[in-house]
């Protein structure tokens, strides 16, 4: 149902008109994992392992359709109260997984796309025991962020911030930070919100230690004075294909999801679920 419905509204002109009434604001699209194959080997219950065809396609219709900026480049226009491109769009990638380096990389270098990769830093480290996904490593890591790819903190262990003291919440923002300037010299190092939970605190507490932003998973696009530690993001399923994502791109489906949620009307099975988390946010299944 939801792919014939994407499908008729690609054809038609109302997701011109939503991707119009949309083109001043600023998309971040969250990605997870991108696999050489139509058909993943690994479970994948919550929509995360992209196959490749597809992701050439989505790619494709980026190309054609947006501009594609990078994450620093759009925090840098905020800053300095420059304008961006219409239509511009900002990708990222949850989790670290080794396929950003084996298989997503690589296509985004062919169409010369920015990107930012956020890492769980312990799992970078091989501080967990494999479990049927691999991770990046910290020589990947370093290639990526020479060929240009930004790289942000998912945090140390991927561990629910609200759910942990403040001491701990630290530890985990202030030893992930460290550990990505340690091996790459970055500037600046943006921070992914585990499972998009954090907390005005957990807020404070990111900015004091030098962060340049932090996102969410509060579904929509991001106007030009959206605060830049509560940025919203677009996730993007494994079974998305060209005309919902399409549709996901535009701003059409946070804006069936604002009808659906003043009317009180729940989402389709297989649809992202966006629940009241900490105070204004968020969250999804997907991280």
């Amino acid at each position: 149902m939801k792919r014939f419905l994407f499908a008729l509204l690609h054809s038609t002109c109302v997701l011109k008109l939503v991707k119009w009434i949309n083109r001043r604001k600023v998309t971040i699209l969250s990605y997870h994992s991108v696999v050489d194959s139509n058909e993943p080997t690994r479970p994948d219950p919550y929509k995360q392992h992209l196959p490749l065809d597809l992701f050439r396609k989505h790619l494709d219709h980026l190309k054609k359709d947006y501009t594609v900026i990078s994450l620093r480049d759009f925090l840098s226009a905020r800053r300095k109260h420059r304008d961006l491109p219409n239509y511009s769009v900002v990708l990222t990638f949850e989790d670290g997984f080794q396929d950003f380096y084996t298989v997503a990389a690589g296509q985004l270098a062919q169409r010369q796309l920015d990107a930012t990769v956020f890492v769980i830093t312990d799992k970078v480290d091989g501080r967990y025991p494999p479990n049927g996904e691999s991770f990046l490593s910290w020589p990947q890591v370093e290639e990526l962020a020479r060929s240009g790819v930004e790289v942000g903190s998912h945090t140390c262990s991927h561990r629910k911030l609200p759910e942990l003291s403040l001491d701990e919440v630290k530890r985990e923002l202030a030893d992930s930070r460290t550990a990505i300037m340690a091996h790459i010299k970055q500037v600046e190092v943006p921070l992914s919100y585990p499972h998009g939970r954090t907390s005005r605190s957990i807020i404070r507490l990111g900015q004091s230690l030098g962060y340049s932003c932090a996102i969410t998973t509060e579904l929509g696009p991001n106007d030009c004075d959206a605060d830049v530690f509560v940025l919203s993001r677009t996730t993007i399923a494994s079974d998305d294909d060209l005309p919902t994502f399409a549709a996901r791109v535009s701003g059409l489906t946070w804006w069936i999801g604002r009808l659906r949620r003043l009317f009180g009307v729940e989402n389709p099975k297989g649809e992202p679920a966006h629940a009241p988390a900490y105070g204004a946010l968020a969250t999804e299944p997907y991280d």
